[in-house]
């Protein structure tokens, strides 16, 4: 029921945040000098409980801050959001599905690969799937922390992964500022469909990269 609703959820409210776009905009530049802070707590709670895409909020806060700044608030805010996200779906899901992996004996190979290697692989492997400009954030922190990956991995790899494609969403936003779209939904109309077809690709090669390391996991195992 979890995984479904943050499958759903974000593009939802995407649409209403695009849809009051000046309201939500005012509102930011109403609170002066602490704009930013609330911007980033904002943005860490709805991206946390799953409520709004983490993409459309980074443009969002470059509309507003411009690029530099509203980097800045979109990295808190995301980090915020990982935390939030993660420690709620370790609450939520235990170790059930943890064990029901590791039940089986394949499966457990595999996620032990994945999951618990080294600290530096295991970021590495979590920058992958945070990459993708279409990566679902809050669906990602729910199968990260289901599957056992540890805090400070899931941290540092969100960072790596998920900065690249945050600075350019800002980007975009403070330029479509500039340019005068009337709202955020016709500043993504303007992207045209390059942004989804590299996150598809992205996607694609992080998840053949970890198929190759299950795949070797699993032949030192002697189970294939």
């Amino acid at each position: 029921m979890l995984a479904a609703a943050w499958f759903t959820l974000p593009l939802g409210f995407s649409i209403l945040l695009f849809a009051y776009l000046g309201e939500v905009s005012d509102w930011l530049r109403s609170h002066g000098t602490s704009g930013a802070a609330v911007g980033a707590l904002a943005f860490a709670v709805a991206a946390g409980v799953g409520l709004l895409p983490t993409y459309a909020q980074a443009v969002l806060m470059g509309w507003v801050f411009g690029t530099a700044l509203g980097s800045g608030v979109s990295v808190a805010g995301y980090v915020g959001g990982a935390v939030i996200g993660w420690t709620f779906s370790r609450l939520v899901a235990g170790d059930a599905v943890r064990r029901a992996i590791d039940g089986h004996p394949k499966w457990g190979v595999v996620r032990a690969a994945l999951v618990d290697a080294k600290p530096l692989r295991t970021g590495f492997l979590v920058a992958l799937l945070r990459f993708p400009p279409n990566s679902p954030f809050a669906f990602t922190n729910l199968v990260l922390a289901a599957t056992g990956v540890r805090f400070v991995p899931m941290i540092a790899g969100s960072i790596a992964g998920m900065l690249p494609r945050t600075v350019f969403a800002c980007w975009i936003g403070a330029q479509g500022a500039a340019t005068g779209a009337k709202d955020l939904a016709d500043l993504m109309k303007k992207q045209g469909p390059t942004a989804v077809v590299v996150g598809i690709v992205l996607l694609v090669v992080a998840l053949a990269v970890m198929q190759r390391i299950g795949t070797r996991a699993l032949r030192a195992a002697g189970l294939q």
